[in-house]
């Protein structure tokens, strides 16, 4: 509990934290829907909290690079306690941002017919993936700055041609053919399934993010330094 305690305060210590993690949430409420779906505000969230998971897991990154992972191993803190401590805070944080947002839609759009329920559990699926693959990212940079540098180019394009800031319906069949490997995929493949009435494949969206998030964090947590 303290360590998660630390690794809660650590990371809401960042002022841009706050911003990105509860305050610009509000902002994409208002996007307004494209023909035939949801509110575009409600995909470019997942653009917003992968950059979310991203800078929350800054502190991890920085006490890997100073090593202290390594010196903890040699405590009577076993390492996976550490690590779990760590994954929860930014978890709870990012569910916390989860409900925001979801408080949000429902206030604004309050015509919209849609299962809150279900989109909380997926993005909340979506915000495991998201940690994962932000611990398993910069466990291949030893600076966190280079990782930063090339995650922002990197995510906005992954984002964009998984259908996250791009609509799904404007690409190509033969390219959607080689995006389902992308995990940013399955969470607009979820809302549109969603917003078709097709639960079953709404699920599915669930189980292959928590697939990646359990496979990206097997590889994350590897590399201590």
């Amino acid at each position: 509990m303290i360590i998660f305690k630390h690794a809660l305060k650590r990371s809401l210590a960042q002022p841009f934290s706050i911003l990105i993690t509860l305050i610009l949430p509000i902002g994409i409420i208002f996007v307004p829907p494209l023909t035939n779906s949801y509110p575009n505000g409600i995909y470019l969230y997942g653009l917003l909290s992968l950059f979310s998971g991203f800078i929350l897991s800054k502190p991890i990154v920085e006490e890997r690079i100073n090593k202290i992972a390594v010196r903890i191993s040699a405590t009577p803190t076993k390492y996976i306690s550490y690590l779990s401590s760590h994954l929860m805070a930014y978890a709870s944080i990012l569910i916390v941002q989860n409900i925001i947002f979801i408080l949000g839609l429902y206030l604004y759009w309050k015509d919209l017919n849609i299962n809150y329920g279900l989109i909380f559990t997926l993005t909340s699926a979506y915000s495991l993936m998201v940690i994962a693959f932000s611990l398993c990212w910069n466990s291949l940079f030893r600076s966190y700055n280079l990782s930063f540098g090339l995650f922002s180019g990197f995510a906005s394009l992954m984002c964009l041609v998984s259908g996250v800031t791009m609509p799904l319906q404007v690409i190509p069949e033969e390219i959607k053919k080689f995006i389902v490997v992308l995990p940013t995929y399955w969470l607009p493949y979820g809302l549109n399934s969603l917003h078709d009435g097709n639960i079953k494949y709404v699920l599915i969206a669930h189980l292959v993010l928590l697939v990646y998030s359990v496979i990206l964090l097997l590889i994350g947590s590897k590399r201590r330094y």
